[in-house]
């Protein structure tokens, strides 16, 4: 493997025989979008390819375009000529989008409604970090047709540019190739706070995921992952055949840290029994290191997979993302030499770390009994709302008389108004809204919609209940109009 540089942009190539297989990749994805810009990457993917597309020409063999949580990509294969002709066009494109075609691509990311990551692994982000950073994976947002051509020039000038581009090349040397990006850098990326750990939460979702957050570089950690992966998938498939397979989706958190979520389907009616059997192998793996053989068995296939079936691409993407997300870089012999070094102790106390932090996600209406790592009951969460306790002082408004008079799920309705939050809630429980933490306040012509901080919205709509013009008064004054949006008159 060779790295040079282009124009200013790192360069990671393997030469070989055959058409040349590229990949532009840039440090851009829907983590670093905000709720309002929601699908501003994909916008500026496929508003690219809407020129550079036309401009392949016929020794291009293939190519193709994607966006997700953590990147954007330009890829494909072809003559090194038409291959550079391409990439110099995807480059010159990005400084000058066919902005009058944004329309036209909003309709077509309106139909697609693809989503960033796996929809199990979305929900369980959006529950465990709210809706900012990877916590946006699980958010719709106001939609593709709610982006303007200035939110979508802005962002592609901040996140498109030399210092968050990598190029990876397998095949001949394009020569003359240039990539003439704007200048730029790698954008910051703190680490996201974590709003809940070891409890477990219900979300609308239609599978199991298990959520936990680990030191980027720790092969206990990985080897741990690996080994749970394998115990349930044998448990929940092989065993009890209540689960088709066990996947994991690996989330990079921040330049130290990685998000590795367990998620796995399960047969109707099922759905306790396997959230009780991946929490019960994460704990047990744990509280008991695990057998000498297990490890052996996991590094003799790695060895024979990595030795028999070797993936240049793979590799090439692994050492690409030192230079897009400044994660460590190990070549396959040193990786091997460092898992071969971790023992059974190691694993365990690595995955009792994870667990400590772990969020584990089920569909609504699955109430599996768990146990933590104390041995008590483990605690179920709706993250963000606050059970037996009283509703926080402030001005009380009920539903209308006649509403409680017909419903009875009606008469501990109500809201709060406080001086710095609106808060809604029941008898028994309620969510609190601050001010400070909404990250968008839409306005459907007299009503209401709050977005806060963690994902969570609240409708507002005129005379649900008593008083509740004073209430719509108080949110548009104390909500910023950065973070108000204007919608259509009707929903």
């Amino acid at each position: 493997m060779r790295r040079t540089t282009i124009d200013g942009i790192p360069v990671h190539r393997i030469p070989s025989t055959g058409p040349l297989r590229f990949g532009l990749r840039f440090g851009c994805g829907v983590r670093d979008e905000t709720y309002r810009s929601l699908g501003a990457s994909q916008f500026v993917e496929r508003l690219t390819m809407e020129r550079a597309g036309a401009d392949a020409g016929a020794g291009l063999v293939s190519y193709g375009s994607l966006s997700d949580l953590e990147e954007t990509r330009f890829y494909g294969s072809g003559a090194p000529e038409e291959v550079a002709r391409f990439l110099e066009s995807v480059c010159r494109t990005l400084s000058d989008l066919p902005l009058d075609r944004l329309d036209h691509v909003a309709g077509i990311l309106e139909i697609e409604n693809t989503a960033p990551v796996d929809v199990r692994a979305a929900q369980a982000l959006s529950a465990r970090y709210g809706a900012r950073g990877i916590g946006l994976a699980g958010q719709r947002g106001p939609g593709p047709r709610a982006l303007t051509a200035d939110m979508v020039r802005e962002h592609a000038a901040s996140f498109f540019t030399r210092g968050n581009a990598v190029l990876m090349l397998s095949g001949p040397y394009p020569e003359g190739l240039r990539l003439p990006l704007p200048e730029g850098a790698r954008p910051p990326r703190p680490a996201p706070r974590r709003l809940t750990g070891h409890v477990w939460a219900q979300r609308d979702t239609d599978g199991i995921a298990l959520a936990q957050d680990t030191p980027i570089g720790s092969a206990a950690a990985r080897m741990g992952h690996c080994l749970l992966r394998e115990r349930a998938d044998r448990l929940l498939r092989e065993r009890l055949g209540i689960s088709s397979h066990v996947e994991m989706v690996e989330v990079q958190r921040d330049a130290l840290s990685i998000e590795r979520i367990m998620v796995l389907d399960a047969a109707d009616g099922k759905e306790e029994v396997a959230a009780a059997v991946l929490w019960g192998e994460a704990v047990r793996l744990a509280q008991e290191p695990p057998l000498a053989s297990e490890l052996t068995e996991y590094l003799t296939w790695l060895r024979r997979t990595w030795t028999e079936q070797p993936d240049p691409w793979a590799r090439l993407q692994e050492a690409s993302n030192t230079d897009l997300f400044a994660t460590p870089y190990l070549d396959d012999a040193t990786s091997l030499a460092v898992l071969e070094r971790v023992g059974p102790q190691e694993v365990s106390r690595a995955m009792r770390a994870a667990l400590e932090g772990a969020l584990l996600v089920v569909p609504h209406g699955v109430h599996p009994p768990l146990t933590g790592l104390d041995g008590r009951r483990l605690a179920h969460t709706a993250v963000c709302e606050v059970w037996d306790t009283p509703l926080p002082p402030g001005e009380v408004f009920r539903r209308p008389l006649r509403v409680r008079a017909r419903d009875r799920g009606a008469r501990g309705d109500r809201l709060v108004l406080t001086p710095y939050s609106l808060v809604h809630g029941h008898d028994d429980w309620y969510h609190e809204y601050r001010f400070d933490e909404v990250v968008e306040l839409e306005q459907w012509g007299w009503d209401r919609t709050v977005i806060a901080r963690c994902g969570c919205s609240l409708d507002l709509v005129r005379g649900s209940h008593t008083g509740d013009e004073r209430v719509r008064a108080a949110l548009d004054r104390a909500v910023p109009s950065s973070r108000i949006r204007v919608r259509t008159a009707t929903r």
